[in-house]
Formats: structure tokens, C-alpha cells, sequence
């Protein structure tokens, strides 16, 4: 009897693989833009942290909302004509953002920035090269979220050096113009993958899954995990920079604690990818889990600068694998005729913790004059991800030996 969730793995999967980092780089990059205008936005309009990382906040839920419907829309109609309308928005919303002056309408741009933008080139793009590979499957997408660490310190540090010579404005406008020029002759080159091409009614029916079990139950708790893993992972992606900046690091510098994380993040992503294809997403996430919850709150122990870029290396290559390893978990617990509606689902409820966390981070700072309390959150969230994903590991292996008893 074959198995409906087989994959024929061909070469041009590889051409996906490189389209979807480039996504991801410019996706995840603009995400992060919020954090290099913390500094800009307080100096020129006099805002709170907490009122400019609300627009993080907004972005993460847009990003979450946005994802769900995205992914059920890209299962029918295809990647390709949902990525077109992401990268148009993706463009669109920072050069709309260089115009601003209102904090209302800068929320409301970043909202649809993550709806729209990201949430259309997130979901349906990481969803189709899981539909491209099999036994190589943690490794591409490994690949692919590494072009978003890689655009998380990449972009964010490149907007601070615009800004530091033409202004935040400035910055933003050319880096709206730069994703369009990029991205859209880039999506020409998707395709529908083999498997769905040549799909058969036993495949767009059956929910056969590689864990085994009900992908209710599986992805019921993974998207528990998810919430809490990226609280932890939203202090320092968000408030790292601000963070420098208040120990009296010049904003270059604190800049590049983030640069430096993010391309630590780009190993971490490789590695527990290919971990996941040799011990399974679910154990690849739970080893990168324990890395970020062990380092997250050392962040606020110290005002040592080579400690502090040390600190950045491990907490980057750890909670790196934790969102690659979460999303290979998705795919390996859904049925592939849902394998986008699995991929949103997880990642909206990691939006939303992201969201919070980020959201948290800055409401602590504000009031109480430092970060302490607000990475403390973060640990405590990162030990609740770490219980969740533990009971599942059990539940996962207890279901196996009721299987091979019956």
C-alpha cells in the first residue's frame, strides 16, 4: 500500500528553496524595522517603548490572522498568486511608513504589513517547500529560515547605517522599493510541487501524518508551545537594541548585537534542520528550546560588551532552531492535503506570542526603568514551552507503544 504522504524529491526543489529564503530575508527583515525605529520615533515625536512596540504588536497579530487565511487560501488557489499579493505589500507598507507622522496610521500600515505582506509570503512559501522534500525536509526548511535570521540582522542593521546618514524616512522608502524590485521578477520562478501536480484522491483525502497521531491533538499542542516559545524569543529580538542603548552602547554597536544573533541564527537553523531530519522535528525542538530559555534572561546580567555579543551567538543559535524545528513539526504532524492550514495555524499562535512578548518587553521597561522583570518573563515562558513540548514527547511515545502492542 503506498504511503500518500511520499515525496519524490527533484533538483528544481532547490530553485524553491532559494526563491523562499529570499522571501524570508525580506519578510522577516521588515519585521524587525519596529526595533531601529524605536530610538528615530522617540527622538523626533516623543513616544513611549511601550507605544512604539505596540506597532510589533499589531504586526504580530496581522502576521497570525492574516497567516490562517493565507494558508487555507494557498492549499487551493496555489503559493504563487499569494506570494505575488505579498510582496506588493510588503513593499508598499514601508515606503507608506516613510510618510507618516501619526502613530495611529503607522500601527495600522505595520498591521497590514504582517496581514498582508508577510503573512502571504510566510505561510503559503514555507508550506510549499515542505511539499517539495522528504527525507531532506529539515534541511530546506533549515535553509529557508535561515534567510530570515539572515534578514532579521541583515535588514535592521543596514536600515540603522541609512538612517544614521539620510534619516529613519529616508530608509524606510528605499527599503520598500528594494523589496519590489527583488522580490517580484524572484516569485516567477515558483511551481506547483510534484506531489500536488500529481495528486491522487487517496492523497487530498487521507489523513495519514508522519507522527502517527490525530494532527488535532499534535497540533493542538504544538501551537500551546509555540505561544510561549516565542514570548521568550520577542524580548531580545525586539528590545536587544534599546537594551545596548540604555547600557551606552552607540547605536551602531547595539545594532550589531543583533546582527551578530541573527547570523549565529543562520548556523542554528542549518543545524537542528538537519538534527530534525536525523531525530525528528519534535526532539530537534525541544534540545533548541532549552539553549533559548537558558540564555535569554543573561542578557540583563551584564554590560560587558564581549560578553554580551557571546550571549547573542548562543541565544541567536538556539532560538533559531526553535522556530525551524516548530514549523518541521507542523509538516510532519499534518496530512499534506493540509499541510498550509498546518503551517498557519502553528505560526499564528507563534505571532501572537511573539506579539506578546515583544508588547511585554516594553510594557516592563516603561515601568520599571529596566529589563529585568521583562526577560524574566521571557525565561519563565521559554520553561513553559519546554514543559509542553516534554508531555507531548511522552504522549507521542506512549501512543507508539499501543500501537506495537495492538
Amino acid at each position: 500500500m503506498s504511503d500518500p504522504q511520499q515525496i519524490n524529491e527533484t533538483p528544481y526543489g532547490w530553485v524553491i528553496v532559494a526563491v523562499a529564503t529570499l522571501c524570508l530575508t525580506a519578510g522577516f527583515g521588515a519585521n524587525l524595522t519596529v526595533s531601529i525605529l524605536v530610538a528615530p520615533f522617540q527622538t523626533e515625536f516623543g513616544w513611549s517603548r511601550a507605544d512604539i512596540s505596540f506597532a510589533y504588536t499589531l504586526l504580530a497579530i496581522g502576521a497570525g490572522g492574516g497567516g490562517l487565511i493565507w494558508g487555507v487560501l494557498s492549499d487551493r488557489f496555489g503559493a504563487k498568486k499569494i506570494a505575488y499579493i505579498g510582496a506588493i505589500f510588503l513593499s508598499a507598507c514601508p515606503i507608506l511608513i516613510s510618510f507618516q507622522s501619526d502613530l495611529y496610521v503607522i500601527y495600522s500600515l505595520y498591521f497590514v504589513m504582517g496581514a498582508v505582506g508577510f503573512g502571504c509570503l510566510f505561510t503559503p512559501i514555507l508550506a510549499l517547500v515542505g511539499l517539495w522534500f522528504d527525507k531532506r525536509k529539515g534541511l530546506a526548511i533549515g535553509i529557508v529560515t535561515a534567510g530570515g535570521a539572515l534578514g532579521q540582522g541583515l535588514i535592521p542593521f543596514a536600515e540603522r547605517l541609512m538612517i544614521s546618514a539620510w534619516g529613519w524616512r529616508e530608509a524606510m522608502l528605499y527599503l520598500g522599493i528594494s523589496y519590489f524590485i527583488a522580490l517580484m521578477p524572484a516569485l516567477y520562478l515558483l511551481k506547483t510541487p510534484p506531489v500536488l501536480a500529481q495528486a491522487t484522491a487517496g492523497t487530498l483525502k487521507s489523513n495519514q501524518n508522519s507522527w502517527e497521531m490525530p494532527h488535532g491533538i499534535s497540533l493542538t499542542w504544538l501551537s500551546i508551545a509555540g505561544v510561549f516559545c516565542c514570548i521568550c524569543m520577542a524580548a531580545p529580538l525586539m528590545h536587544l537594541i534599546p537594551l545596548g542603548m540604555d547600557i551606552g552602547l552607540d547605536p551602531k554597536t547595539a545594532a550589531s548585537l543583533l546582527f551578530v544573533l541573527m547570523v549565529s541564527g543562520v548556523f542554528g537553523r542549518l543545524f537542528f534542520g538537519t538534527m530534525a531530519d536525523k531525530v525528528g522535528g519534535l526532539k530537534a525542538y525541544f534540545v533548541a528550546s532549552v539553549g533559548q530559555t537558558a540564555m535569554v534572561f543573561w542578557f540583563t546580567q551584564t554590560n560587558s560588551l564581549p560578553l554580551l555579543y557571546v550571549i547573542s551567538v548562543l541565544f541567536g543559535f538556539s532560538f533559531s532552531g526553535v522556530m525551524t524545528c516548530l514549523l518541521i513539526c507542523a509538516r510532519e504532524a499534518a496530512p499534506i492535503r493540509i499541510t498550509g492550514l498546518a503551517v498557519s495555524i502553528v505560526g499564528a499562535t507563534g505571532w501572537i506570542g511573539m506579539g506578546t512578548g515583544g508588547f511585554q518587553a516594553g510594557y516592563y521597561y516603561d515601568l520599571t526603568g529596566s529589563y529585568v522583570t521583562a526577560y524574566g518573563n521571557a525565561m519563565l515562558a521559554g520553561v513553559l514551552n519546554l514543559a509542553i513540548v516534554g508531555a507531548l514527547i511522552w504522549y507521542r511515545h506512549r501512543q507508539k507503544l499501543v500501537l506495537q502492542i495492538a
